[in-house]
């Protein structure tokens, strides 16, 4: 307590002397002395909190982006907008199954899918595959990119996506919306050699998803369209069965024709599983979400359609053994020869199961046969199912 405290102290109580005893006296000053410590501890409280928020509000502003920083100084605030459901209702957009379509409404989700892709930036691109009503391309446009394109075929979305656009504007964020199918869309006009980083993301329709995926790691094969970069990530849904299956490892009871297409020219890992019940409507099975990175040093420079026709093959017959669907390749009058000599020349075991082989004994048995109709052409154009048939002299069976 300071000097002049006390010094009033003992005025006040000088003044009240004659009518208190001395006992009276000391309890009412020490009554006083503490009332004083609180009012000090309160005010050394205070002062502590102000620092503390004043360092939050510093860390918090140092780790926006400076459009952030920008709105939250000038008081702008994005337009009000209505809740998915409440757009679903608004515009009586009922999921249409011809289509596959099954809506996200949870934004915790929608946020947890878009985290999946990774830091992004100011200076980012991402393409969104179906956006539908936009629950997804919200939380990508929280994120900031430089530009969002959204490719979603059914033109009944079209209001909604324009309403995320006009939101998107205040962002300074570039919003081009494109009522196409992804399957013929054409990258090469909307994604004129970008230099930046470029995330694919979507929900995709189940109907499309493995074909799209396969056209996709054609593209990164050849480093074209979206893929002319190895920094172009992609963060895709799919049915649990079909996620587990493009990650599946050797020996996996789910590996597949799929598995090992992907992990030849990606790095496939899934992320995280959506219960059926989140969407609407609730489809019958669980979601996957998976992302696959572009390996920058691919495991093959074997051209993709013929690594996917012998893989292909082998996993035809998945339970036999690895010779039986290999051996598909080749007219029946010396397959059974052709196919002992290729397996021993590509060091493969032809007793293994398709499931049981790896990502290099697979592009093996692919390089053997490359090889083989390099030097007998006339075997490639073979169909094991078509009415035609040829020996390996290039003679009609």
């Amino acid at each position: 307590m300071s000097g002049k405290e006390q010094q009033k102290l003992n005025v006040k109580y000088a003044e009240s002397s004659l009518k208190l005893d001395k006992a009276q006296l000391e309890f009412m000053k020490l009554i006083e002395e503490q009332n004083l410590e609180r009012v000090q501890k309160l005010k050394r409280l205070r002062r502590n909190n102000l620092m503390t928020a004043a360092a939050l509000i510093t860390s918090v502003v140092a780790n926006m982006s400076d459009a952030a920083v920008r709105i939250l100084k000038s008081g702008l605030r994005l337009p009000p907008l209505p809740t998915l459901r409440d757009i679903v209702k608004l515009y009586n957009l009922r999921a249409v199954k011809q289509l596959s379509q099954n809506f996200l409404m949870d934004e915790r989700l929608t946020d947890k899918i878009v985290k999946q892709c990774g830091q992004i930036n100011s200076n980012d691109v991402i393409l969104e595959v179906g956006p539908g009503p936009g629950g997804i391309t919200r939380s990508i446009i929280r994120r900031e990119p430089k530009r969002l394109i959204l490719v979603e075929k059914d033109a009944r979305f079209l209001p909604t996506l324009e309403q995320l656009r006009e939101c998107a504007k205040v962002l300074n964020i570039e919003v081009d919306i494109f009522i196409d199918d992804i399957l013929r869309f054409n990258m090469e006009n909307h994604l004129p050699a970008i230099s930046q980083r470029l995330h694919l993301i979507g929900n995709l329709p189940f109907s499309i998803s493995t074909r799209l995926l396969i056209n996709w790691l054609e593209d990164v094969s050849m480093r074209r369209r979206a893929f002319q970069s190895s920094c172009t990530t992609m963060t895709l849904t799919f049915q649990k069965e079909v996620a587990e299956r493009i990650c599946a490892p050797v020996g996996h009871e789910q590996r597949c024709r799929l598995s090992v297409m992907s992990q030849i020219w990606t790095r496939p890992m899934l992320k995280f599983i959506i219960p059926g019940k989140a969407f609407v409507p609730k489809p019958e099975v669980d979601v996957g979400i998976v992302k696959l990175i572009p390996l920058k040093e691919p495991k093959t420079t074997l051209d993709f359609r013929l690594v996917e026709k012998v893989v292909r093959h082998i996993f035809n017959m998945r339970q036999k053994y690895c010779r039986r669907g290999f051996e598909t390749l080749f007219p029946p009058d010396q397959r059974e020869s052709i196919t002992f000599e290729l397996f021993k020349e590509a060091d493969v075991k032809d007793t293994l199961r398709p499931f049981q082989l790896s990502v290099d004994e697979c592009l093996r048995l692919a390089t053997v046969y490359s090889n083989f109709i390099q030097e007998k052409p006339e075997v490639a154009s073979y169909n094991f199912r078509g009415p035609k048939q040829i020996t390996c002299e290039g003679q009609a069976a």
